[in-house]
């Protein structure tokens, strides 16, 4: 059997993760135009929005998993920021153009500026608020993925080193109660300029589940997925939102072996995850420019499912003729550049 199939169906796993961060994704945005009536429901439907923590830790351990398999590569590092870069940017530009057009025939083009643009065809959109959202809904979390994808290579070769992995979380640890234990209010300015930071441990704890997944059983994982997702309710009802992102994570490592050892990974989530990108892309369109809101919870869940069901479609279209396209350009670069390193040699 082709080794390539195989190793599809090992983690097809990763690909439900995403499936199920997606749908999560989509609660979250949907339920901003539902009103709630129940504080319980409203936790439940907001860490929806937890979604993207999915997606991070799933994408530093297919990172490491990509890694391992290319560790004999020359130029890995060249080669990793083609690949990143072209597995990215195609969709995300065509995003720019999509609510480009939206805001435009709504009259609302004001934050469409040069220098948001900028920022966003840099990637660099979440280190500034007036570009963070503005220019693609959503757009902080791709940026925030970018910039992971700048380190990573580095994160990855010190986290070979027990110690110095433990030290590096340690310290990210140690800056967030020294920024709690200072008094720094947390308003929604603050969240905007130390989001990189807060999400950068949500990676390496993705990093940290990679390179010790195999000793933990599913017990374990049970036990880690719900004691973290009950503790992130304690943090969600105190306000202790910052520490929310990490605390979803963890509790994310523990939903991937659950994935990986049970039947919840099934081929809805996997079929779902394998076009999440241009579904997370194109999805706020329904709840953000089409939906009326609603009060009635009926219409939310038929939201949900209206939005999944159209976006499918529309993400195995974008996948197969625009993300494949450029996937296979930027492979095609890379052997180009090799050949020319060849020849010089």
């Amino acid at each position: 059997m082709d080794t390539n199939i195989d190793a599809m169906k090992k983690y097809s796993y990763i690909n439900s993760a995403r499936g199920i961060a997606i749908i999560m994704v989509i609660v979250i945005h949907c339920s901003q135009i539902y009103t709630y009536t129940n504080e319980l429901l409203r936790f439940f439907l907001t860490y929806g929005q937890r979604g993207v923590q999915l997606f991070f830790v799933a994408s530093a351990f297919t990172l490491c998993l990509s890694r391992d398999a290319r560790k004999n590569e020359l130029f890995f590092i060249r080669n990793f920021y083609i690949r990143r870069f072209f597995r990215i940017f195609p969709i995300y530009y065509l995003g720019i153009i999509i609510y480009f057009t939206f805001r435009y025939f709504l009259g609302s083009v004001k934050d469409y500026t040069f220098s948001n643009i900028l920022y966003n065809l840099t990637f660099l959109n979440v280190l500034v608020p007036s570009a963070r959202n503005s220019i693609v809904p959503g757009g902080w979390s791709i940026s925030t993925e970018m910039l992971f994808y700048l380190i990573f290579p580095f994160i990855f070769v010190i986290f070979k080193d027990l110690r110095k992995m433990f030290l590096v979380i340690l310290f990210c640890f140690i800056g967030f109660l020294i920024l709690y234990l200072g008094g720094i209010k947390f308003d929604a300015s603050f969240r905007d300029a130390i989001s990189e930071i807060k999400q950068l441990p949500v990676f390496l704890v993705g990093i940290l589940y990679y390179k010790y997944h195999k000793k933990i059983n599913l017990t374990t994982a049970f036990f880690v997925f719900i004691s973290f997702f009950v503790l992130a309710y304690f943090l969600w009802i105190t306000e202790y939102f910052f520490l929310m992102p990490l605390t979803s994570g963890v509790s994310f490592c523990g939903l991937m072996k659950i994935l990986e050892k049970t039947k919840l990974d099934n081929i809805v989530f996997q079929r779902i995850g394998i076009v999440s990108y241009s579904i997370y892309i194109i999805h706020f369109v329904f709840p953000f420019f089409i939906f009326p809101s609603t009060n009635s919870i009926l219409v939310f869940i038929l939201y949900v499912l209206i939005t999944i069901a159209l976006c499918y479609p529309i993400g195995i279209f974008l996948q197969k003729y625009v993300e494949m396209f450029f996937i296979n350009m930027g492979n095609n670069l890379i052997k180009y550049l090799n050949s020319k390193k060849q020849i010089l040699s």
